[in-house]
């Protein structure tokens, strides 16, 4: 619990400690859909009214699936806590899984599959990467699954999903704002006090292999523009390296006045905009160095270019400059982001599920403070630079077109 009597607002958020990466072959999806079902009914809630209780409350509520968890929330006037936990409490121990439900959800995420992935512009780059960094482990597959995967879900694969994995002994529960603290632990003794619990949850272990060999995947899409994406398999969260990993992102790339940014974009007009992702996961992390080039140039060059310029980084490391702008930047967002109540529960849920530390989240700013300025040119020569990469271009398709028309001339 967090206790911030500045405005009359509380919120609630439930971290399960279960994501895609869980999920067993021909389950593939399988984390997202539920997050859908548990707006579905339960035994003491009908049909869809979890959004009505909480709007009748004046608030609002979400939620959100990833690879390591799936995090649902409130956040509401603080007269409406007890209405937030008992929505919470009723839905962990009895979901409405009936088929009519199953169904009805399962055509939502394959709708929302088309719209947001198969049919949107670059709309599978992201799943395209995560497929060739992170082979055979439970990172490969997308969030969103198969469409062979979904369709074939039954409920008793759904009833057997959300008894092994929805229960107190695998989530966190944290509640901040304008709360009171004994009042607060009563409520949350009254609702989830003697909740059925799961205390041997079956998990399929998430074994990350090496890069082993560098990957160019070519694709060809309905686009304008031409994508790279230039992708690292790096260290996982609430390393010393992904701090320093995020130093790199911004000083490279991710401002106006970034380096990369200055020199492809204004200067040498190559690309129409750029960014570095630096995308840290429980068992591993992603650095992403994404481009969206300008028509007629070459992605390879832009390519080489780009990688000309990260090893340049790798050589010589930042200017003092650089270093104390971006150190003073990722120490204010780091504090300013705990601004807002959701912004602290939603982080406490990832501590406590990655690292069993809520407090952590007072660590952030100290952790950035204590990286080295040489310290980041040596992680990015090393996990970068030396390391092999997994390239994914995405083309326009009229390329093929007027290859293809060339060719047969």
């Amino acid at each position: 619990m967090h206790k911030d009597n500045s405005n009359p607002i509380a919120s609630v958020t439930v971290g399960y400690k279960v994501g895609s990466k869980d999920e067993r072959k021909g389950l593939h999806g399988i984390a997202h859909l539920f997050e859908h079902m548990m707006f579905q009914g339960s035994k003491n809630i009908r049909k869809n009214e979890h959004f009505g209780h909480v709007l009748r409350s004046g608030g609002s509520c979400n939620a959100f699936t990833m690879q390591d968890a799936t995090v649902y929330f409130e956040t509401l006037p603080s007269n409406g806590l007890e209405t937030a936990l008992w929505l919470e409490s009723d839905r962990m121990n009895s979901l409405n899984i009936t088929e009519e439900n199953l169904e009805n959800q399962k055509s939502v995420v394959l709708e929302e599959k088309k719209q947001v992935f198969d049919n949107a512009p670059y709309g599978n780059m992201f799943n395209d990467v995560f497929r060739n960094l992170f082979p055979g482990s439970g990172y490969e597959h997308s969030v969103i699954g198969t469409v062979q995967d979904i369709t074939s879900f039954s409920v008793e694969g759904a009833m057997n999903f959300h008894r092994n994995f929805y229960s107190p002994s695998n989530s966190v529960l944290v509640i901040t704002g304008d709360i009171n603290y004994g009042i607060t632990e009563n409520l949350v003794r009254k609702y989830f006090d003697g909740l059925r619990t799961n205390y041997e949850i079956s998990r399929r272990p998430n074994v990350i292999a090496p890069v082993e060999n560098s990957i160019v995947e070519d694709h060809y899409d309905n686009i304008q523009l031409p994508a790279i994406n230039i992708c690292y398999q790096v260290p996982a969260a609430g390393s010393h390296e992904e701090y320093a990993l995020d130093y790199f992102s911004e000083i490279m790339a991710n401002s106006e006045s970034s380096r990369l940014y200055k020199k492809f974009v204004y200067e040498e007009k190559l690309v129409r905009s750029l960014g570095i992702m630096n995308y840290p996961l429980a068992n591993s992390g992603a650095l992403m160095i994404k481009a969206y080039v300008n028509p007629g140039i070459d992605v390879t060059l832009v390519r080489e270019k780009l990688m000309n310029e990260v090893k340049l980084f790798a050589d010589e490391g930042c200017s003092e400059r650089e270093f104390e702008k971006v150190r003073n930047s990722l120490e204010f967002s780091s504090i300013a982001k705990h601004l807002k109540v959701q912004n602290i529960a939603i982080e406490t849920v990832f501590n406590h599920l990655n690292f069993e530390n809520a407090m952590r989240i007072n660590e952030d700013s100290e952790r950035y403070l204590s990286v080295k300025k040489n310290e980041i040119s040596e992680v990015v020569k090393k996990h970068v630079v030396d390391a092999n990469s997994v390239v994914i271009n995405y083309l326009p398709a009229n390329a093929t077109l007027k290859t293809n028309e060339a060719e047969n001339r």
